[in-house]
């Protein structure tokens, strides 16, 4: 990972839609609400998800408002069906 990056890991459904596993994406951003749009830059195809996402920022789940910077890992994670 260079320096100034987040490392973005997608999982499930998630995973499927951006094509990747995992992406870096540089930025210098403070909240996971300004992450966002970068990482829909670099996969449109996850824009329709984006209202039934959850995410973690270095293993903890966080929120829109929630902190993240350079050297992060924000893990997206698609919604769990099952019983």
């Amino acid at each position: 990972m260079t320096q100034g990056s987040i490392r973005v890991l997608f999982f499930g459904a998630a995973a499927d839609r951006a094509g990747v596993r995992e992406a870096e994406v540089s930025a210098d951003v403070a909240t996971l609400d300004e992450l966002w749009p970068l990482v829909e830059q670099q996969h449109p195809d996850l824009s329709p998800m984006r209202g039934t996402l959850a995410f973690a920022v270095n293993g903890e789940y966080a929120r829109g408002g929630d902190r993240v910077s350079p050297g992060d890992e924000v893990a997206v994670l698609p919604p769990v069906s099952g019983g």
